[in-house]
């Protein structure tokens, strides 16, 4: 009885040779699986080659990228600024449908001389048409020439305290978005668009070759090359009011000079830099431009306002030319190369030209 006793306990003690064997086992999986563990987070991140070769590929990428993207912005710039003048395009129109003329290029006022010569411009009769009824309606048309905010004998509009919270604001459809030069004047808001005044308008003169001189107020009628081939509208840069850098400036002539002739022009001190600062008028600088030469044309600018008086050629930041609106709405795309013979047929509302497509 004790033996068999013995035997049991010892029996309950030891384990028989198959438990051993399914220990073994199990202990043998456990290890495999620390060591798959193991190995699997020995091999996450990077080595220093991989990352190199990551490095490269996104370098590449992006410089495919961003000169898509950069076009892509520029394209998009060069549509709004499209858009806004056919806005500009359309608003004419119903100026003319409503009162049977165009717009002057600037109002004039006063006898010959300089009182009062230079007064509102053709963009600020187009406020009610582009959606700036607001705007038009914060100008008082009693103000012009001489007044009790403005007693000045020899002012003009753009010296008129009484147009100054007008003129003072930005209005979206009068800037182009792709003009890089920013606002400068606290007292007045630039416009990127100008009337067309011809290959040659003078000073002080209704009888301008363009759609827009001093004083005028031409309709249809007075377009006998036709709407679709005569210029109504171009674009320009605004001026950075800043003599300092002479790629804005223009010459100012007052003696010698001829503005129909630009080389005459090309000597002095490029002395002005203040083209289109002011939408709402004032001087030819802030309205009208020359159908006389090429857009962006290398030569300055010029106001010679005994002879001639002002020729400032279409420039815009576009690559390779500049848009313009036509006397019946339609907008297009001009070249920097286009000859000058050309874009003076364009430019004249009554010249007899013909103009191929």
């Amino acid at each position: 009885m004790v033996e068999v006793l013995f035997v049991t306990q010892t029996a309950k003690i030891r384990p028989d040779k198959e438990d051993i064997t399914g220990m073994d086992v199990m202990t043998n999986l456990q290890l495999e699986r620390n060591s798959e563990k193991f190995r699997f987070r020995s091999r996450i991140g990077f080595t220093l080659v991989e990352l190199l070769v990551v490095m490269a590929i996104i370098s590449i990428l992006l410089a495919l990228l961003l000169p898509a993207v950069q076009t892509a912005r520029s394209s998009a710039r060069a549509t709004a600024c499209r858009n806004n003048l056919k806005q500009i395009g359309i608003a004419l129109q119903t100026y003319h449908d409503l009162h049977r003329s165009f717009p002057p290029g600037h109002l004039e006022t006063g006898t010959n001389g300089p009182a009062y010569r230079h007064e509102i411009g053709l963009l600020t009769y187009l406020l009610p048409f582009v959606e700036e009824s607001n705007t038009y309606e914060l100008i008082d048309f009693n103000e012009i020439g001489p007044s009790d905010e403005n007693p000045n004998p020899n002012g003009s509009a753009s010296e008129n305290p009484a147009f100054y919270e007008a003129g003072g604001i930005d209005v979206a459809v009068f800037r182009c978005p792709s003009d890089p030069t920013e606002r400068v004047d606290v007292t007045w808001a630039p416009g990127n668009y100008l009337g067309n005044q011809g290959p040659e308008c003078e000073c002080r003169g209704s009888d301008c070759e363009g759609l827009f001189g001093h004083d005028t107020y031409f309709n249809m009628h007075d377009i006998p090359d036709g709407t679709t081939h005569t210029i109504a509208i171009g674009e320009t840069l605004i001026g950075d009011l800043d003599v300092d850098t002479l790629e804005d400036n223009y010459f100012y002539r007052p003696t010698g000079g001829d503005a129909s002739d630009i080389d005459t022009c090309q000597s002095g001190v490029l002395s002005r830099s203040d083209r289109a600062t002011i939408w709402f008028g004032g001087h030819p600088q802030h309205n009208m431009l020359s159908t006389n030469r090429p857009p962006n044309d290398p030569r300055f600018d010029c106001i010679a306002p005994n002879n001639a008086c002002s020729n400032f050629a279409a420039r815009s930041a576009h690559p390779g030319g500049a848009f313009f609106t036509y006397c019946d709405g339609s907008v297009h795309f001009m070249g920097n190369g286009v000859s000058t013979e050309v874009i003076q047929a364009l430019g004249s509302r009554r010249g007899g030209e013909i103009v191929g497509e």
